[in-house]
């Protein structure tokens, strides 16, 4: 069974907390974001089963917290009535995740709408939000890599303790045995500095780095992280090498489409991110160098 370590073929660590993306590797890492959220609907398990199917190796899913301190997998911290509906008679309405339990959270489909920006989406009925436990429980036997982001409520949604955060995160990683397979990512680097003192074996990435261009990697050591994302429009093929050479992984932005697609594989990315991981596989298949 391959780890991050295996998939990354001759990983070394070349300063605290970052891990080397093999610089000779002959293909990034297809990551499906939210599972592949332009082909089932996102953050499900249908998804993510597809994604596996379609051979990525990585899942992409985002994390909330209830009001009963429990994970659920979703983008949005407060229920998005665009895409999920109550199941008839279940009594819940849309409102924050933080502010309803678990038990309640599980009560909306998920499946059967779809929002604006994924068209092609395929509706799976009666589809609903993981939790982590359920993910990692279903895929750990499989070669799947995991990518996990923690997605902080606004004001009015709740609050939750990054540090209480992250350790919910910690504990679902380690009950499964994960710590090799899972990249906690977030804007909210206090989730990810958390991660660092709970649990150093498991990496981190930073997000929304890009305004720190030319200051990467004293911000990648002050955080411990073990790597980001960058978008193609704010770095260069030299930039990725330097970062990838020092022994950071440096994962694209979310990309959907064939131009896209060769551009970061030409900058010489670790992983490319995309809702449409089926196009990506075939991008691959047909374009190996």
């Amino acid at each position: 069974m391959r780890t991050l370590i295996s998939i990354i073929a001759s990983a070394v660590v070349l300063m605290p907390g970052v891990v080397a993306h093999a610089a000779e590797a002959s293909r990034p890492i297809v990551i499906a974001h939210r599972g592949g959220a332009l082909l089932m609907p996102e953050n499900t398990l249908p998804a993510f089963d597809h994604a596996i199917a379609l051979g990525a190796e990585m899942l992409e899913f985002d994390m909330v917290v209830t009001a009963d301190d429990q994970l659920v997998v979703q983008h949005d911290p407060t229920v998005n009535a665009t895409y999920c509906t109550p199941e008839p008679g279940s009594g819940v309405s849309p409102g924050p995740i933080r502010s309803m339990k678990l038990a309640d959270v599980l009560k909306f489909d998920c499946g059967s709408k779809h929002r604006a920006i994924y068209p092609t989406q395929k509706p799976v009925p009666g589809a609903r939000m993981p939790t982590p436990d359920a993910v990692f429980a279903r895929y750990k036997d499989t070669p799947a890599l995991f990518f996990g982001e923690t997605k902080m409520p606004k004001p009015a949604e709740g609050q939750v303790d990054p540090v209480a955060f992250a350790r919910l995160v910690e504990a679902a990683v380690r009950k499964h045995g994960l710590e090799d397979r899972f990249i906690l990512q977030s804007f909210d680097w206090r989730t990810l500095e958390a991660m660092h003192d709970i649990n150093p074996r498991i990496r981190t990435c930073l997000l929304g780095a890009k305004a720190e261009k030319g200051a990467y990697l004293p911000l990648l050591r002050q955080h411990h992280a073990s790597c980001l994302t960058l978008s193609s429009r704010v770095t260069d093929a030299a930039e990725v090498k330097q970062l990838r050479d020092a022994g950071v992984m440096v994962i694209s932005d979310v990309v959907d489409d064939e131009a896209g697609w060769r551009i970061n594989r030409e900058l010489g990315m670790s992983a490319i991110f995309t809702n449409d991981p089926a196009g990506l596989v075939a991008f691959l298949k047909r374009s190996p160098n």
